[in-house]
């Protein structure tokens, strides 16, 4: 019994981190968005680190769920997108509510509880790193 559940471990371990991924220098943390409905925009958020020595940038991302995706430092929604969100080496980017985030304009499907999305993030340097996107209330509830 005690070697079953040895040989189990790394399976384990391995189904605890599937939320989170590493792309050449660039790390993305656990992926979620807010559940709303279409009538109103989705926000997505997620940490992001670059394990480099050279600065990178997120400079788009994209998705079946919304025509737009856009780059916000707030959620003022009278406040211009961000062209980018630069990755320091070794300085995390957290995103979280009315700071960092990314803005679905014109979501094609409610995002509801407990179901997930693909998006895809361009950056300058790493190129495109697709993720999933768990639609929670808070991370990991």
């Amino acid at each position: 019994m005690k070697r079953r559940a040895i040989l189990l471990l790394p399976f384990i371990v391995t189904a605890a981190q599937a939320h989170s991924l590493k792309w050449g220098d660039i790390k993305i943390g656990h992926a979620w968005a807010l559940p709303a409905d279409v009538a109103v925009d989705g926000q997505v958020f997620m940490p992001l680190f670059n394990t480099g020595k050279t600065p990178d940038s997120l400079i788009a991302a994209r998705s079946s769920m919304t025509g737009i995706i856009e780059l916000r430092s707030n959620n003022r929604y009278d406040d211009p997108p961000a062209k980018e969100f630069v990755l320091d080496p070794v300085k995390p980017l957290a995103m979280r509510p009315t700071a960092h985030h990314l803005r679905l304009v014109g979501l094609r499907n409610p995002l509801k509880l407990g179901t997930k999305f693909s998006i895809i993030l361009d950056f300058l340097n790493a190129g495109e790193i697709e993720t999933e996107v768990y639609v929670e209330s808070k991370p990991g509830k």
